[in-house]
């Protein structure tokens, strides 16, 4: 089983992978965070949106769902709420369908093969999410490839140091895993810029911080908060939306 790390979406498109591979998609600040925390506080379910008329238009085939997500950090016009993990950590979602949809991160969830296993990873289900995807691959016998979300295309450092974070927590649990190149970089940035220093450092960080997101960072940045694992389940026939579940590996199997 081999492990890779792909530091922007557009990087599939230069390969052809595999629908049987895991993919573990990064977007720390702030879509597989907020997802995570959505599922923490009782949604029932949490659909991705790879556009805002995609959003839009499902809202309007179910308008008993709540249309979030951001554009460049604000939230769309018409938008119930925005993409900010600290707002739904306070939020009763027990029972709610919420469609997602940001700048970055459901797009690449899109990016990944269409009906291959997709899970949300971050720092805060880092352990969780690693455990999820290594039980999945060991049972198929195939790879694992993480997936950074990137910023509108550009590399992240948050994104890549998570990914290095991920590497880690993978190679803990199974070391026999086969690495590529792009893992000894991964590891090199996080072990550069431990989650603790990239409020510091990184230009999402700063963006947030800029228009009074700083509580958002407190989530996005810490570690093993959640054991939940948003994973894409199927794709909404009607919408074509990705349907995701929360699922949580077994406890025990966690160092």
């Amino acid at each position: 089983m081999q492990l890779r790390i792909y530091f922007n979406p557009t990087e599939l498109s230069y390969v052809k992978p595999s629908e049987q591979d895991v993919y573990i998609v990064i977007d720390v600040m702030r879509a597989t965070t907020t997802m995570t925390i959505m599922f923490e506080q009782g949604a029932r379910q949490v659909l991705a949106a790879e556009s805002l008329e995609q959003a839009l238009a499902s809202g309007k085939q179910a308008p008993e769902r709540l249309l979030c997500g951001e554009r460049h950090t604000q939230t769309p016009a018409g938008f119930h709420y925005g993409n900010s993990p600290a707002f739904f950590a306070q939020r009763d979602l027990r029972g709610q369908e919420l469609v997602l949809t940001t700048s970055n991160g459901t797009r690449a969830l899109f990016a990944c093969p269409a009906h291959s296993t997709r899970l949300a990873g971050c720092f805060y289900n880092g352990p969780a999410v690693t455990t999820l995807a290594l039980s999945i691959a060991r049972k198929r016998q195939c790879n694992i490839a993480i997936v950074c979300a990137a910023e509108y295309g550009y590399f992240a450092l948050e994104d890549s140091a998570c990914a290095g974070y991920l590497s880690q927590e993978l190679l803990r649990q199974d070391p026999t895993l086969t690495i590529h190149d792009s893992v000894y970089g991964a590891v090199t940035i996080h072990d550069s810029y431990p989650a603790s220093t990239l409020r510091q450092h990184c230009q999402s960080a700063i963006d947030l911080i800029a228009i009074g997101q700083h509580k958002d960072l407190d989530y996005c940045l810490k570690k093993n908060g959640s054991q939940c694992v948003p994973t894409v389940k199927s794709i909404e026939a009607e919408t074509g939306l990705l349907q995701l579940d929360c699922i949580q590996p077994v406890p025990a199997s966690i160092a």
